[in-house]
């Protein structure tokens, strides 16, 4: 498979039972208007959302995560985001135990206007940096604004609209 073609598959989002992003929607001036739905990721307090992927067409190189956000008032600073893997092996994984999470992340300079899309990345190394994950295999990746982070001084929520990972 070509680096470039995407190999993260989102089968599914679910909340932690706490400090979870909240669903919202980001409405534009179009008539009718257009809700674009986000997730929103608090300022101040290290909010979560988990997703459960599956690894398909990976060729054993690295990860990259793309995301696309909006900040719901922000037009300086920079917003943490950051994302960990945590891998669901054959015959390995029990999931009544407590999980560790090993984050990735980046500081990315907000748009300079509230509701302008931003595009950071967040990037893995193959092996123990995306906790082993394997061709074929499925994995939670669990993705948080890192608020405490100094990088982080922007003000208000971040959007969450999308995120796609590809081989890189």
């Amino acid at each position: 498979m070509a680096s470039n073609d995407t190999v993260v598959v989102i089968l599914g989002s679910t909340p932690p039972t706490t400090v979870f992003a909240t669903q919202d929607v980001r409405l534009d001036g179009s008539s009718p208007v257009c809700a674009y739905p986000v997730l929103d990721f608090d300022a101040t307090t290290a909010e979560y959302m988990d997703y459960f992927c599956l690894l398909q067409g990976y060729d054993g190189g690295g990860l990259t995560l793309l995301f696309r956000y909006a900040m719901s008032s922000a037009i300086t600073g920079g917003v943490r985001i950051e994302a960990a893997v945590h891998r669901l092996a054959d015959d390995a994984e029990d999931l009544d135990t407590a999980h560790t999470f090993d984050y990735n992340g980046v500081t990315d300079t907000v748009p300079n206007v509230s509701g302008e899309v931003g595009y950071a990345s967040v990037t893995f190394t193959d092996g123990a940096d995306m906790d082993s994950w394997a061709d074929g295999e499925y994995a939670v990746i669990r993705v948080r604004r890192d608020p405490a982070n100094a990088g982080d001084d922007a003000s208000g929520d971040l959007e969450l609209l999308a995120w796609a990972g590809k081989e890189t």
